[in-house]
C-alpha cells in the first residue's frame, strides 16, 4: 500500500481517518528517569561497601535508599505506560489511571495551537513531546510525550482539526 508506515502499533494510512491510539515509548522513561537508575546503580554498587564500617546502621540506610530508589522507578515506569491517547476523526482522548481509569477529552474544533519539544536525552533517544493547546475550559494544555520522532503526530492531528473545523463550519477570527 502507498501511503502506509507502521509506527510499533499501529498502521497509519496517510491523513486518512482512522482511530490512532498512541503510548508512550519505553525510551521516554530512560530519558526522563536517567538520574534516578544512575543512583540507584550508584547504592547498589555502594552496599557492598557499607558493612566495612562497622555499623550496622549504614548498611540499613543503604538497604533503605537503594529499595526506595527501585519501588519510586518501578512505579514511575508504571504511571508511563498506564497513559493513552486516542486521536479519532472529531476528539482527542487521554486515557491514564493504574487503578482506576481517568478519561479526558478534547474536541478537535477547539484545538489552537500545537507545540514539538525534546530535551537533550528525548533527542538522543529519537521521543518528543507534543503540546496541544485548546479553548478547552478544563484541559486547555493537552501533553503527549514519549512518542517516537519519526512520527508527525502535529501534521495528522493538524489535518483532522482543519476537516473538523470545515465540516463543522467553524472559522477562526483574529484581531491583530
Amino acid at each position: 500500500m502507498s501511503g502506509t508506515r507502521i509506527y510499533g502499533r499501529i498502521v497509519v494510512k496517510k491523513f486518512e481517518l482512522m482511530e490512532i491510539s498512541l503510548k508512550p515509548d519505553y525510551r521516554e522513561f530512560i530519558a526522563e528517569n536517567t538520574g534516578l537508575a544512575f543512583l540507584f546503580l550508584l547504592s547498589v554498587a555502594a552496599m557492598p561497601y557499607s558493612t566495612q564500617f562497622g555499623l550496622w546502621y549504614v548498611s540499613v540506610l543503604s538497604l533503605i535508599l537503594t529499595m526506595t530508589l527501585s519501588i519510586m522507578l518501578i512505579a514511575r515506569y508504571i504511571i508511563l505506560v498506564s497513559v493513552v491517547w486516542i486521536v479519532t476523526e472529531d476528539a482527542l482522548c487521554r486515557i491514564k489511571g493504574v487503578f482506576s481509569r481517568h478519561t479526558d477529552y478534547v474536541e478537535l474544533y477547539r484545538v489552537v495551537d500545537y507545540e514539538e519539544s525534546q530535551t537533550f536525552l528525548q533527542k538522543l533517544l529519537h521521543v518528543k513531546s507534543v503540546t496541544i493547546i485548546s479553548t478547552d475550559k478544563s484541559d486547555s494544555v493537552l501533553q503527549m510525550y514519549g512518542i517516537d520522532v519519526s512520527l508527525d503526530l502535529v501534521k495528522m492531528i493538524r489535518h483532522r482539526v482543519e476537516k473538523c473545523k470545515t465540516d463543522k463550519r467553524i472559522y477562526e477570527i483574529t484581531n491583530r
